[in-house]
């Protein structure tokens, strides 16, 4: 039975409270105001909140954070809702802290420093639009989310981008952050730290002063409320191409993947299984015909000069050469643009990010279980998941990319469904693709709740005591996302 959050002060003395913070305008404890809030499209239990605020700054959190404090309400961070993970779900309802709605500001841009200080409901879209208008010479590194999702979410989330074969997973962008503490003070990590007044201009770098940034990544608003970011950008380079392969073989795709990020010739490399591909080209129910290909592998690379371009260029198309001819299977490379003119205009999603896929959110369902892997492991855990999707007469979705120069890649194992009715079914797929990962010591990169309980058990005793206690000494009475991580409230 779930504890009464509000035993010692009143919802309603809560709801005036919170009046007095945000204004009756950005509170609601309305039954339709709040159910968005208590799902998402995966396969996680819903919980509905008790309110949800609006907070438009700094001072606003903090008061927020001292109330919940005191009181002990379970405090749940918020921004755009698409995370696919079950992370904001309030396990044990009270209040969500929704930050995309009025913290959207691009603070500033340091264009010679190459960073941008961004509040959390900064978007995608918004800020490549930014770029684009203001700032030609600079780009971010973007993601295959939507247009409406958060920059600063994905980032502390360690996500993907178009640029993780070349520098790794988001988080790897980060020079620091601002956050608030469960005490209400607010800190900043990073190169500002030298700064006692915390100048916005000196946010230069993370290393190698302690990496104090690292106490909010990946930890799901569980030690504290991220209210800035600052982002690196990178020099937009003048000659850019992308190359599409089609490849035969779970082994030589992984093969592929593997060795193009090792080539440090592409800014980006990613695969995905046939049925995967022709999702984008509108067919509702893929399936994969017999001597068509396996998989589809999609490389973006750039230079400052033309003659840089064509040099790395030349070097992929040799590596393609050289794994034909030691694996002996069929791969057909090509210009990403020539294959997108023959199959249409749906295609170029996969290179004018950021994008949606619609024929992968269509369902009322979507989920994966995403992990970091080790790159030697793919080939046999792509014919694994192809199993495990025939056992559950399932189209195989499965989707991998080089990460920081093949150092690590990710893997996923992707689930479209009707979710009030298949929902059960989805749950029990889900568990054999998370069992099967960990087999292979794949980590998962999105955690819901059930996920944490399974892999609790798994881990080293030592890296879960230092866990729990770096939990308990930045939420000692456990106010923030409770119920992930296995800190039950």
């Amino acid at each position: 039975m779930s504890p009464n959050i509000f035993d010692q002060i009143s919802k309603e003395e809560t709801l005036t409270e919170l009046i007095s913070i945000f204004g009756r305008k950005y509170v609601s404890k309305k039954p339709s105001d709040l159910y968005p809030y208590s799902e998402d499209a995966t396969e996680s239990d819903p919980h509905m909140p008790d309110f949800v605020v609006l907070p438009k700054n700094v001072e606003e959190i903090v008061q927020l954070i001292k109330f919940c404090q005191k009181y002990s309400i379970p405090l749940v961070p918020y921004i755009s809702g698409n995370n696919v993970g079950g992370l904001t779900i309030p396990e044990y309802g009270g209040i969500i802290c929704d930050m995309g709605k009025r913290m959207n500001k691009i603070i500033s841009i340091n264009e010679s420093l190459m960073y941008a200080i961004l509040e959390p409901g900064v978007t995608w879209g918004q800020f490549k639009k930014l770029l684009d208008e203001k700032y030609p010479t600079l780009k971010y590194a973007y993601t295959y989310a939507p247009p409406y999702a958060s920059v600063v979410a994905n980032t502390l989330l360690s996500g993907l981008s178009d640029h993780s074969c070349a520098y790794g997973s988001m988080s790897e962008f980060l020079n620091g952050l601002e956050a608030v503490l469960n005490t209400g003070e607010v800190v900043r990590t990073g190169s500002c730290f030298l700064s006692k007044e915390m100048k916005e201009d000196n946010w230069f770098a993370r290393y190698p002063m302690p990496d104090l940034t690292s106490l909010f990544i990946g930890w799901q608003g569980m030690t504290g409320i991220v209210t800035k970011a600052a982002v690196q950008l990178w020099p937009k380079k003048k000659y850019n191409t992308a190359l599409a392969a089609l490849v035969y073989g779970d082994k030589t795709c992984a093969k592929v993947v593997q060795e193009l990020g090792r080539t440090e010739c592409c800014d980006d490399v990613s695969a995905m299984s046939s049925t995967v591909a022709k999702m984008t080209l509108g067919l509702e129910n893929p399936s994969q015909y017999e001597q068509e290909p396996d998989y589809a592998v999609f490389i973006t690379v750039s230079g400052n000069t033309r003659e840089l371009l064509e040099a790395k260029v030349k070097y992929i198309k040799y590596i393609f050469d050289r794994i034909k001819a030691q694996e002996g299977e069929r791969i057909f490379l090509t210009n990403f643009f020539t294959l997108a003119n023959l199959l249409g205009e749906k295609f170029t999603i996969y290179y004018d990010l950021p994008s949606v896929m619609l024929p992968m959110v269509e369902y009322s369902g979507i989920t994966w279980v995403g992990t970091y892997a080790n790159p030697d492991i793919i080939g046999p855990l792509l014919i694994e998941c192809r199993n495990v999707f025939a056992q559950y007469s399932r189209a195989p979705l499965l989707f991998m990319k080089s990460m920081k120069a093949s150092h690590y890649c990710v893997f996923m194992a992707i689930t479209r469904y009707k979710k009030y009715e298949e929902l059960e079914k989805i749950k029990e797929l889900q568990k054999k693709f998370l069992d099967l990962t960990l087999e292979y010591d794949c980590f998962p990169y999105k955690t819901p709740k059930w996920m944490t309980e399974v892999i609790r058990e798994r881990c080293n005793p030592g890296w879960l005591k230092l866990l729990d206690m770096i939990k308990r000494s930045m939420d000692p009475k456990n106010v923030f996302n409770p119920g992930k991580w296995g800190f039950e409230f």
